[in-house]
């Protein structure tokens, strides 16, 4: 079975126009979960009309522990059997029922439990979207004053293939359910930004299983970036979650040989 977690904060409009990201309608093998954070009359009725799984228990949580409590509802309600994946994507991406179909077979074949696919921010699929980066480090101030960027984006262009990147937006990451429970999920000390950079690093660092790129599948990803605004409330998220994610990285991950409860 695959489990697609999608988290809206008021996206109620967006969700039913795009009929739950292209999914409203995924064949048998395939399930929706809507956590809710701003809870909305209008999505809860129309998720219960159309079959999707919906709850808008504890609003206010962040990015990662709003997908660990999913998570958590789903291994305690209906259970993940062996084999099982577990989809965590933003409310503004728009994609087809086989492409991740396709993107869990290709996974298992390859036997990578994390992985992600190309966006792009237009339906016309004209631009892409920067979703697979290399590790942001010490450095990585130096960069954002000379490219406006804390890490470097890989030239998917260049990508052809399927292959290895670094970390992928958690604006779409599929995970073997097994894989995402041994990781413990996101850590919830972010509260925004660099959760997806964090459970990367975990997974290849710790775990020993890195990122799998694959090109090929696409989807679309209307992002807003609200970060960029440099006085703006998710810019100091932001940065805050990038120097938390630097001394996780060099004094806590790189120091450990096995994962364990965070500390």
């Amino acid at each position: 079975m695959i489990h697609v977690a999608i988290v809206s904060h008021g996206h109620e409009n967006l969700l039913i126009a795009s009929g739950m990201g292209g999914l409203r309608d995924a064949a048998a093998g395939m399930h929706v979960w809507i956590k809710d954070n701003q809870p909305s009359a209008a999505l809860k009725a129309y998720c219960l009309q159309h079959g999707v799984s919906y709850v808008d228990d504890k609003p206010g949580l962040g990015f990662g522990e709003n997908n660990n409590y999913l998570f958590d509802l789903i291994s305690n309600s209906v259970g993940f059997a062996e084999g099982d994946s577990f989809i965590v994507m933003n409310p503004d991406i728009t994609i087809s029922a086989t492409t991740i179909t396709t993107l869990v077979e290709n996974m298992q074949r390859d036997a990578f439990p994390v992985a992600t696919i190309n966006l792009y921010r237009d339906e016309q699929h004209l631009h892409v979207d920067a979703n697979v980066r290399r590790f942001p480090n010490a450095i990585s101030l130096l960069r954002m004053v000379a490219v406006r960027s804390l890490s470097e984006p890989y030239d998917k262009k260049s990508m052809t293939e399927a292959c290895h990147v670094d970390w992928a937006s958690g604006a779409f990451l599929a995970f073997d359910a097994q894989h995402y429970q041994a990781l413990q999920g996101f850590d919830t000390r972010y509260f925004m930004y660099f959760e997806d950079v964090d459970i990367c690093y975990r997974s290849q660092q710790l775990l020993g299983k890195g990122i799998r790129f694959y090109p090929q599948l696409h989807a679309t990803h209307t992002a807003a970036h609200k970060n960029r605004n440099l006085v703006s409330r998710h810019a100091s998220w932001f940065f805050r979650s990038f120097l938390k994610f630097l001394s996780r990285r060099y004094f806590v991950y790189d120091r450990r040989s096995n994962l364990s409860a965070p500390k």
